[in-house]
């Protein structure tokens, strides 16, 4: 029995554990700090998250399916104001995606125990894990501050996942994104980080801990409890896989340093009939049929973004739409009659935003809106529970008045300042700072910097603080979904809510099995603390 469902069974009996006693009698001596000293216990966290659980079950009174398979799209950095520009990009204001159009909404709050604004591996932390953790780490208790080498090797301190409840419940596990497979974003499914940036040995090894004791993320992949279970993996990042002294198909080196060729291992590793393939011919040609494991690195790297796709050397770099379709091929199997959970991921809006190049970001969204809509009709709402969420938000705003059906990168109007025009998207960030703003003339006519950029998709908008890169926004992620349950994600909420709301519309741990029990809410032991306290 797992200490998730141990804690699950035990509110479930009103048995309260006495580090929540402490949290309320801190709150009744000093509200101020409550909330603070509370959030590094997980146990703060799982019970806020099923206090605002049974409270959503009782909205309806209807007779609901268990959610058998479940399906998490997560458009990394598509903020609101990124979807609304992509959305008239695409076809003008009034133009819809599909995710959009998902029975229930809601918007999940985005920050971690120690920063206001997340990063991707704080706040897939959240929603994968149901607990809230600190920025840079990748599931692993809230205690654990980012590069402490000790805690990401402790058993007590790792946090455990929605791809682990699924497999222990006979469900079948894969994920596809545009980053690297080991990118913080994807990371918390299966492993355990005090940083988001040990994806290889070397990476561990540089930050001064020892690499035989901490185990790299990519490591992890392949050889953890959890990873080495997933039927299916898509994504970039060969280099994390493959020794320093080997060259991948690009031709570039590896960057492991302990000789280790991770993707050998995985093929040895397996009972069955295991496929590694680097192409999207290769991925075309298969017959998912009588392959028991698949595994698709694309890319040395991170995949290039959308707009780049058409262009040499991108021409063999798979959609993410084809992804999608063949990983649902693979879990939907008949063998497979227990269920599935597939994950998505596209992270290179987030990269697109950093980069201050809005359109291929929008571009972005709108590959993804295509994937989406591939699982989509994939799949039936009868029994399957379809999310799409950002992870993160971004600093894009969209300024001014700008007449309607104009190109969403024009521009809006005129200062009244220096009667220069100004654009109809903007960054807080980035680096186009210098491109619209010169030491002695101030603000630069930004419509002649457009026309001397030579293709759309590479233009800027400009940038209030100059940054080689642009930073992540916080505001709340914005959560469609259908489905079994699916108008538990209706409302506002903390982002780990996503994680425990999951497990309760797909039964994957003992909290589906208590969903009719009488629980406590923190009120009533507050309100319980008072009257033995102050009677």
């Amino acid at each position: 029995m797992t200490l998730y469902r141990s804690r699950a069974a035990n509110m479930s009996r009103l048995r309260f554990d006495v580090s929540v006693w402490v949290m309320v009698t801190m709150c009744v001596l000093s509200a101020r700090n409550c909330w603070a000293q509370g959030e590094y216990d997980p146990s703060y966290w799982n019970q806020q998250a099923h206090d605002l659980l049974f409270e959503k079950k009782d909205y309806t009174m209807q007779k609901v399916n268990i959610a058998k398979n479940i399906i998490v799209f997560v458009g990394s950095g598509m903020s609101q104001a990124t979807v609304t520009a992509a959305r008239t990009h695409k076809g003008g204001e009034n133009a819809t995606f599909p995710f959009e159009q998902l029975k229930w909404s809601g918007n999940a709050r985005t920050y971690c125990v120690d920063s206001r604004v997340p990063d991707s591996a704080c706040a897939s932390t959240a929603f994968l894990t149901g607990v809230k953790g600190n920025l840079g780490t990748v599931a692993v208790h809230p205690t654990v501050k980012r590069g402490e080498c000790v805690a990401t090797s402790d058993k007590v301190k790792q946090l455990e996942s929605i791809a682990k409840w699924a497999l222990a419940e006979g469900r079948v596990v894969g994920f596809a994104t545009t980053s690297r497979v080991t990118d913080g974003s994807n990371a918390a499914l299966y492993a355990h980080s005090a940083d988001k940036d040990w994806e290889n040995d070397a990476s561990v090894t540089a930050a001064g801990c020892n690499a035989t004791q901490v185990n790299d993320i990519a490591y992890q992949l392949i050889n953890g409890d959890v990873g080495k279970h997933f039927k299916v993996i898509f994504g970039g990042g060969r280099k994390n896989f493959i020794p320093n002294t080997e060259t991948d198909e690009s031709g570039a080196r590896g960057l492991r340093t302990d000789g280790k060729d991770l993707i050998k291992e995985w093929k040895e590793s397996k009972t069955g009939n295991a496929v590694y393939i680097t192409t999207n011919s290769e991925l075309g040609a298969l017959n998912t049929t009588n392959i028991d494991y698949l595994m698709g690195l694309f890319s040395y790297d991170r995949l290039p973004y959308a707009a780049d796709m058409g262009e040499e050397p991108n021409k063999e770099t798979p959609p993410l739409v084809r992804m999608v379709h063949y990983s649902l091929e693979m879990l939907q199997k008949k063998e497979h009659s227990g269920g599935f959970l597939l994950f998505v991921e596209d992270g290179n809006i987030q990269e697109a935003h950093k980069e201050n190049k809005p359109i291929k970001a929008f571009e972005q969204v709108k590959h993804y809106a295509n994937a989406f809509n591939m699982a989509h009709m994939m799949v039936s709402e009868a029994n399957t529970l379809l999310i799409s969420m950002n992870d993160v938000g971004s600093t894009l705003s969209i300024p001014g008045y700008p007449a309607r059906d104009t190109d969403i990168l024009t521009e809006a109007g005129t200062s009244d300042k220096d009667s220069k025009p100004y654009l109809s998207l903007a960054y807080a960030t980035g680096p186009s700072y210098d491109s619209y703003y010169q030491p002695n003339e101030g603000r630069v006519n930004p419509l002649a910097v457009l026309q001397g950029t030579p293709t759309q998709k590479e233009q800027t908008c400009s940038a209030a603080v100059p940054m080689s890169e642009g930073v992540n926004g916080g505001e709340d992620a914005s959560v469609y979904a259908t489905g079994p349950w699916a108008f538990m994600f209706s409302g506002g909420y903390e982002q780990n809510f996503i994680a425990h709301a999951i497990s309760f519309a797909s039964c994957i741990t003992d909290v589906c099995g208590g969903a009719s029990s009488v629980v406590v809410s923190s009120a009533a032991l507050l309100l319980a603390l008072m009257v033995r306290v102050f009677a």
